[in-house]
């Protein structure tokens, strides 16, 4: 079942990664943010039938390829002037989210631990991404 997303979606999971920031929880703020971005991503590929190969459900780098991808051929297609390097950020950001939070997932939890700048970093770049993609994808 895709799950319709608005502003007011948005800001609920802005507002619990705000919450786990002030409280010192920069592992669950970083946790959040990805949850926040697979969940959207998800929605997305779902909602417009975005094309994807065989892909994992919750790989958030191969998410954010394909709609880009899809992105940029929509752009084309109707002549929209658009910035590659701003679709670009999309996947860097998104992965650097994902294997942030593989490294938070691993065995050893002792050797990464998120702080303040990576948890705010996470919570501002995807408030950005999802306010920047709900334009094309409501």
């Amino acid at each position: 079942m895709a799950i319709l997303w608005n502003t007011e979606k948005l800001n609920k999971n802005l507002a619990r990664i705000d919450g786990a920031i002030l409280a010192g929880r920069y592992n669950l703020a970083l946790k959040l943010a990805h949850r926040c971005l697979k969940q959207y991503y998800h929605s997305c590929i779902t909602s417009n039938g975005i094309p994807t190969e065989q892909m994992q459900a919750d790989n958030v780098r191969l998410m954010a390829i394909h709609i880009c991808r899809h992105l940029m051929s929509y752009f084309r297609k109707y002549d929209i002037p658009y910035s590659e390097r701003r679709l670009m950020f999309i996947s860097l950001v998104s992965n650097v989210i994902f294997i942030a939070t593989m490294n938070l997932s691993s065995d050893s939890q002792d050797d990464f631990l998120a702080d303040k700048a990576m948890a705010t970093y996470a919570r501002e770049n995807v408030h950005h991404i999802i306010s920047y993609l709900m334009r094309y994808f409501a």
